[in-house]
């Protein structure tokens, strides 16, 4: 029968809402004095930190010093420091704590028969206080530290039964939950005799002492044999169940309080099952190579277990099993399990791994500044004898000048990140955008990639990709089409010691802007080369060739040399000065009348030549190469094809409408032109012949451009209407801008 995912998680959690409703239910049903009391530093009795004005003790004071009670038919209890011990496991033998609990039970039958006579040593001499405790003890006085252990049972089962009820078929996940089970058992029933204000039932303390025995151990059995199956399963399945019969035997002996001593009981255990974590973590080392994934999960387990199991061990159970006092808190101790724990459980269920991998080596670095802080303290203190302050400066300046400027260096060498300069990140890049398109361009992208990432695989993404994207859980990183290029997929960086991450999405996402932005410089440099060439071509097509033309009409040695020594200027002026200056229109049309006269009357054409009234403004460069050429290339064009005798050229200037216009015609009275073919020449596809050069060069311009039968039918006419000027910007303008 298959459980749903909710119901399982509900059955937990009500099991620890249960746990937690008898913990409190059990801690305030004990007699109450309304007193904070601390360890004495004589054999006997307990010193009064404080009293609460509204509790039955209010007579008493700080300082006071409580050596026994008596109430009832009963005789006087003594008060012992080790009444108020935190955890009984402290004690040497399992005799003490025997001993311990059934005086307990004694004080708290004394508390419970009504009017208790106090013995209070005030000033060096003994009194007498009579008060009454009450029946119960008011929630108000639970200290915070019995909340947070309640807190982390709680979250321990919560994030267990979250990660079970997501992987149910997971044994991982059912691991994890039984140590949430575990902890919640240990920290629940510490925070009920851990916290007491002076003492409990003999009986509940003694149960309360054995489930959290139980429940530790619990929690070191299950850890062990997620170890065994997570991240991979690297023995056989039967292989959990050899920690499940020893450590399960040992916990049973102690919940039992048969194993002799206090050691045996737990101190020892616990440090059995934490060598045998670590053996099991170490045997994930060995099985995750070359597994990213379960790499990365395998980190955060260790960290987890190395700053909560580890931290607990070293501040807890190791000084207790040494016969010295644990360093902190046993119930603030149990937070560092919480928050280990629920680094487990995300690292369970997957949940972005690669984040995981990053905090854990940030927190594994601080943590192992703090502990190197910590030894290095001691150190000092204890072997060398430094006093306290100087010895914790030195520590301090050892860290921040030793451990943390070599912090980051080391994080690079774990994690295998190679360092990428700038210089040689700008190479690369320049590299994949200035390669030739195609094979050699994909093979410098991919080395661009290898040095960046070094991933194992590098192959063509299945699916275009719009953006850097993160897949696989990390494992795979793709990354768009660039520049034509067919969309690239990663997997495994960094030789597959690590998975991509958020980080890595946001440094290839830079790394393909800085590549597009060279992309769109070599595109712009190859466009415009490409604009200049055909201008050469045009202007060397529509000028050079009428002049050499002319040249070759010409019959006069003379002639013939100074057209060729002015096709040689234009042409070293159609190459090093494109632009060239301003010039005055009829000027213009001076220099040109000439030169066309010229080659027509090498060939015995007549000209006729008419001029309308004409702007006395210069006209911008482009115009004027655009006269020309319309020109030239009307004469030239009646050179070669038309067989005429005379030709008419027509320059006029029409100011309306707005912007000016130049309107030239060129008629002959040769064998005229298809008016069909005129009509569909086609537009120009970069350079081409004459025809089409003039069309581009007079409508880029905003002009038009015909060409047909000649004005009475015969022959061929050549129109077209160039812009003097644009709306708002004068010739001036024009050529400010660089037109």
């Amino acid at each position: 029968m298959t459980r749903s995912p909710v119901a399982l998680f509900a059955a937990l959690a009500a099991l620890s809402v249960l746990s937690a409703v008898t913990v409190i239910t059990l801690a305030v049903r004990v007699p109450w004095l309304g007193v904070t009391l601390a360890p004495s530093e004589a054999a006997t009795g307990l010193a009064v930190v404080s009293a609460r004005e509204d509790g039955p003790a209010a007579a008493l004071s700080a300082g006071d010093r409580i050596v026994g009670l008596s109430g009832g038919a009963g005789g006087s209890v003594p008060l012992r420091p080790v009444d108020l011990i935190e955890e009984p496991d402290g004690l040497t033998a399992i005799t003490e704590m025997r001993d311990l609990f059934r005086h307990q039970g004694q004080i708290v039958s004394a508390l419970s028969t009504g009017p208790v006579t106090l013995e209070v040593e005030r000033e060096g001499r003994i009194e007498t206080l009579t008060v009454t405790p009450t029946e119960g003890r008011p929630p108000s006085d639970l200290p915070a530290v019995f909340w947070v252990q309640l807190f982390v049972g709680l979250a321990a089962v919560w994030l267990g039964g979250w990660v079970l009820a997501m992987r149910g078929r997971d044994a991982a996940a059912g691991f994890l939950a039984l140590a949430g089970i575990g902890l919640m058992a240990s920290s629940h029933a510490a925070a009920l005799y851990s916290t007491r204000e002076l003492a409990m039932p003999a009986l509940l303390f003694e149960w309360a002492s054995a489930i959290n025995s139980l429940g530790s151990l619990t929690f070191g059995i299950a850890m062990i044999c997620l170890f065994l199956v997570y991240p991979v399963r690297y023995l056989p399945r039967w292989a959990p169940l050899v920690p499940v019969a020893v450590f399960g035997t040992w916990a049973a002996l102690s919940f039992l309080r048969l194993t002799g001593s206090t050691a045996m009981m737990i101190h020892i255990p616990i440090l059995a099952e934490m060598l045998g974590i670590l053996l099991a973590a170490g045997g994930q080392v060995f099985a995750t190579r070359g597994n990213p994934s379960a790499r990365a999960a395998l980190r955060w387990f260790g960290l987890s277990v190395t700053l909560g199991a580890g931290s607990f061990v070293g501040l807890i159970a190791l000084p207790q099993a040494l016969g010295y006092t644990p360093q902190i808190s046993q119930g603030h101790a149990f937070a560092l399990f919480l928050i280990i724990y629920a680094g487990l459980a995300i690292g369970v269920a997957r949940f972005r791994l690669f984040d995981l991998e990053f905090w854990a080596f940030r927190v594994l670095f601080y943590a192992g500044g703090v502990a190197l802080l910590l030894v290095l303290d001691a150190g000092l203190i204890y072997a060398v004898s430094v006093d306290r302050v100087p010895a914790f400066s030195i520590s301090l300046l050892v860290v921040a000048f030793l451990y943390l400027p070599a912090r980051d260096k080391l994080a690079r060498v774990m994690s295998g990140r190679r360092e990428v300069g700038t210089d040689e990140l700008f190479d690369l890049v320049s590299d994949v955008a200035l390669a030739p398109r195609g094979e050699t361009q994909r093979e410098k992208l991919n080395e661009l990639l290898r040095t960046l990432f070094r991933p194992l695989e590098i192959t063509a993404a299945p699916a275009p990709v719009d953006e850097p994207r993160l897949a696989d859980g990390g494992e795979v990183l793709d990354l768009p089409s660039i520049d034509g290029l067919s969309a690239t997929r990663m997997r495994w960086a960094h030789r597959g010691r690590r998975l991509f991450s958020p980080r890595d999405v946001t440094r290839v996402r830079a790394v393909l802007a800085m590549a597009a932005q060279f992309i769109e410089r070599r595109r712009a440099y190859e466009a415009g080369a490409e604009e200049e060439r055909q201008r050469i071509n045009r202007d060397m097509h529509d000028n050079i060739g009428v002049q050499l033309l002319g040249a070759l009409h010409s019959q006069e040695p003379g002639r013939k040399d100074a057209l060729i020594r002015q096709t040689l200027t234009d042409l070293r002026e159609i190459v090093s000065h494109p632009g060239g200056d301003d010039i005055g229109l009829q000027d213009l049309l001076a220099d040109i009348r000439a030169e066309v006269g010229e080659h027509l009357g090498s060939a015995d054409i007549a000209l006729d030549w008419a001029e309308g009234p004409l702007p006395a403004d210069p006209v911008a460069p482009h115009v004027a190469n655009s006269v020309r050429a319309i020109l030239r290339e009307g004469a030239g064009n009646v050179l070669r094809h038309a067989g005429a005798r005379r030709v008419a050229v027509s320059v006029t200037a029409r100011p309306v409408p707005a912007p000016g216009r130049l309107v030239i015609s060129i008629a002959d009275d040769g064998r005229g032109f298809d008016p069909g073919s005129a009509a569909a020449l086609p537009r120009p596809r970069g350079s081409g012949n004459g025809l089409v050069n003039l069309r581009q060069r007079t409508e880029a311009r905003g002009g038009t451009f015909a060409i047909g039968r000649g004005p009475d039918g015969q022959g061929t006419e050549l129109r077209a209407e160039l812009v003097l000027d644009q709306p708002g910007s004068g010739v001036t303008a024009l050529r400010d801008a660089g037109e």
